[in-house]
């Protein structure tokens, strides 16, 4: 009986690293993708009321009650809501924008399942920080996206 020879050996190994990754990557990234559904959910409401949804967002996946910053330049005289969703369930959810002093700036708050939204209307233009955290009871990662909308 033949061995197989060491070039045998690591290519068959690289074909089952290649196929193992083209199976595991899609799954991952439809977990980002399902994120990003659960937060095109709570933007429902404020569509009918007028609102305008960015086409841009953000999205990814962090350790479970990490908190994230982004910074984003928003207008005075417009009226801009903030939606936060993940596709991981049992998940505690918090989402703010602060002012340059850190203090809050959105004046209203509501959270479902896999949900939280919040509503500005910034009292002048400037840079404001969206501050946020997915914290999930079971899991130690957690996938998360960050859309928002104006009118």
């Amino acid at each position: 009986m033949n061995k197989p020879s060491l070039t045998t050996s690591l290519r068959s190994r690289v074909l089952v690293l290649t196929a193992t990754l083209a199976f595991i990557l899609p799954l991952a990234q439809g977990t980002v993708d399902e994120a990003h559904d659960y937060a095109m959910e709570a933007a429902t409401p404020f569509v009918e009321q007028g609102y305008t949804v960015r086409e841009d967002y953000w999205n990814g996946e962090v350790v479970s009650g990490q908190k994230l910053a982004i910074k984003h330049q928003l207008f005075k005289g417009n009226e801009y809501a903030f939606w936060l969703g993940t596709a991981n369930p049992d998940c505690e959810l918090e989402l703010a924008i602060l002012d340059v002093k850190g203090q809050p700036v959105h004046m209203e708050r509501k959270a479902a399942k896999q949900t939280v939204s919040v509503r500005v209307n910034p009292p002048k233009t400037g840079t404001y920080t969206v501050v946020f955290s997915v914290k999930s009871k079971n899991e130690r990662g957690v996938t998360w996206a960050l859309a928002y909308g104006y009118r």
